[in-house]
């Protein structure tokens, strides 16, 4: 074992080596290039976006909404035909982007939130480059917990764009690096198996009838535009509950993105970890992939957690979700910039909620601020966001379909 002394200059050492190469771009793979390439810019899950992207997606988020399914209905819309859910950037490229690592063992790694800039719909047929730029890291660490963790704040700026060249998306994504100290890596054995919740009848009714409001379709605006005159500031949207959150909703995630590997190519992609990334099956003695956490109670337990976490990509989409259903077909989100408080773990309930703050107009586009976050079962946040929406002013200030 290290000392307190040796551990800290390996983290100070890791930061100033980093920052020396923010600014620089990085190459971005193909998820399914198989060969040495530099994996440092992350990687294209769906360089060309279908209608069954688009599907798989929005059947992920539990989203019945025909304008991303339906040709007829979306046809009638400002879109003139079928558009992707906000938030399809995370099925095109990954936003959890890996590098270099502090030499330590007991590192942890979570998703902080994506700030994502929208700039064009994406459509069934685009096909897409991206360009990952370096943005640094930075030493998070809260007063006086120095001597238990230390946190690192890593972030990279992935720019997107189509065939036609246009400028779809920026994404700053960022993640979250944890530090434990000496001795911190033993620890993990301490955490308890965490139970799933269990809900009453009365409990489990509430979580159905709003489940079947969604499906319904009563929180979506749907094809009747929500003009900027409608709106109130202070306004709550409705509140949308999904869950228990549970395997089947983790995997529909995990088979719309395309981010799992089996069999070999799964072993070309964990030969290498060890110390720092290595998990180790309880019952089998196997090594597992890092990502099992998000299906495997047992893989989150190796990883030092209570049990399996719902991906943070996952409550980012259904935040998104929750504002598309409130704007309407007409409306676009221009950003969502969101903050990953603690995970949902799996057996947990997510509540979706947000209000308005305020209205602007600004290069003759109206634009409305939201406050959204999503909580659990016991109230408490695990997702945060500021969303920036446009909204036809009137009729003569129609949204124009590029």
């Amino acid at each position: 074992m290290i000392s307190l002394e040796e551990w800290n200059a390996r983290i100070d050492a890791f930061v100033e080596e980093e920052n020396q190469r923010a600014g620089r771009q990085m190459p971005v793979y193909r998820i399914y290039c198989q060969d040495d390439s530099d994996r440092s810019g992350g990687g294209l899950y769906n360089e060309t976006v279908t209608v069954d992207t688009i599907g798989r997606f929005a059947r992920a988020l539990g989203d019945s909404n025909p304008l991303y399914s339906a040709p007829e209905y979306a046809g009638g819309s400002v879109w003139k035909g079928i558009v992707a859910p906000p938030l399809l950037e995370c099925c095109i490229c990954s936003t959890f982007i890996g590098g270099r690592m502090p030499r330590l063992r007991g590192l942890q790694v979570f998703d902080s939130g994506t700030k994502w800039e929208r700039f064009v719909p994406i459509r069934p047929g685009d096909t897409f480059s991206a360009v990952t730029t370096w943005k640094g890291v930075d030493d998070i660490t809260k007063p006086g917990k120095e001597a238990q963790a230390r946190l690192l704040l890593r972030s990279h700026e992935i720019d997107l764009y189509n065939h036609r060249g246009d400028h779809v998306s920026r994404l700053t994504a960022r993640s979250i690096i944890k530090c434990s100290a000496p001795g911190g890596e033993q620890r993990k054995a301490e955490i308890k198996a965490g139970a799933r919740p269990r809900y009453s009848e009365a409990q489990l009714k509430l979580i159905y009838e709003n489940l079947e409001a969604q499906l319904r379709g009563d929180f979506r605006r749907g094809s009747e535009k929500r003009f900027v005159e409608d709106v109130k500031i202070g306004e709550d949207l409705p509140a949308q509950i999904v869950g228990p959150y549970d395997e089947s909703d983790g995997q529909s995630l995990m088979a719309a993105i395309g981010a799992a590997n089996a069999f070999s190519t799964k072993w070309g992609t964990i030969r290498g970890r060890r110390g720092t990334g290595g998990v180790v099956d309880p019952e089998t003695g196997a090594r597992r992939h890092p990502i099992d956490r998000h299906i495997s109670d047992a893989a989150a337990r190796a990883q030092g957690l209570p049990r399996a976490i719902a991906s943070g990509i996952h409550a980012q989409a259904l935040l998104a979700k929750l504002i598309s259903d409130w704007m309407g077909d007409a409306g676009f989100l221009r950003s969502l910039d969101c903050r990953c408080r603690r995970p949902l773990y799996y057996g947990d309930l997510s509540i979706q909620r947000g209000k308005v703050l305020h209205t602007y107009e600004e290069n003759g586009e109206y634009l409305v601020v939201l406050q959204v976050e999503a909580v659990n079962q016991d109230g408490v946040l695990h997702t945060e966001a500021e969303a920036l929406v446009a909204l036809p002013g009137d009729e003569a200030q129609k949204i124009v379909a590029k």
